[in-house]
């Protein structure tokens, strides 16, 4: 099934354009969402990206992916998470922790509480090969030396996590 996506401009607004997934043009952006999801307890989940994804194969990472044409940032997330590894959340599990601008995508970055276990997770082995459960410092760890995470981003999650956890 073919996603389509709204295109931003430079100052996250949608232009009312629409476009298949791809790259964005020169000067037009879309949306994204990264999803850190722990348990009551403070461990996260990662996740192995599929060595078959054009991006970051076999990369250790979070949940996330690109929000829908007419879809809000939290409403991606959901999504995203359902898809990817098979966790029903609800809004009120989700917290905005902040976003960055990149070269062509703005990320929105949510921590989200959910009682799980590592057995309730059904896997979408088109994105995802296997999954852990990690605490904090090892999130902070991974996302900076292994996913090599912009400082801007890594400020976000560190600042979350202290302030969260």
């Amino acid at each position: 099934m073919t996603e389509f996506w709204d295109v931003y401009d430079g100052n996250e607004s949608r232009t009312g354009r629409i476009m298949e997934r791809g790259t964005p043009k020169d000067g037009d952006y879309m949306l994204c969402v990264h999803i850190y999801l722990h348990t009551p307890d403070g461990l996260f989940l990662m996740q192995k990206r599929s060595e078959k994804k054009q991006s970051h194969p076999g990369i250790w990472d979070v949940t996330g992916g690109a929000v829908q044409a007419g879809e809000e940032s939290i409403e991606g997330a959901i999504r995203e998470t359902e898809e990817e590894v098979g966790i029903s959340l609800e809004k009120n599990n989700l917290t905005f922790i902040g976003k960055i601008k990149k070269r062509r995508s703005f990320v929105h970055i949510y921590f989200a509480k959910k009682d799980f276990k590592k057995e309730d997770l059904t896997l979408q082995k088109e994105e995802v090969s296997e999954v852990r459960l990690v605490n904090g410092n090892e999130v902070l760890r991974i996302e900076r030396e292994e996913r090599k995470r912009e400082p801007e981003y890594m400020a976000i999650l560190q600042t979350a996590m202290e302030e969260y956890m």
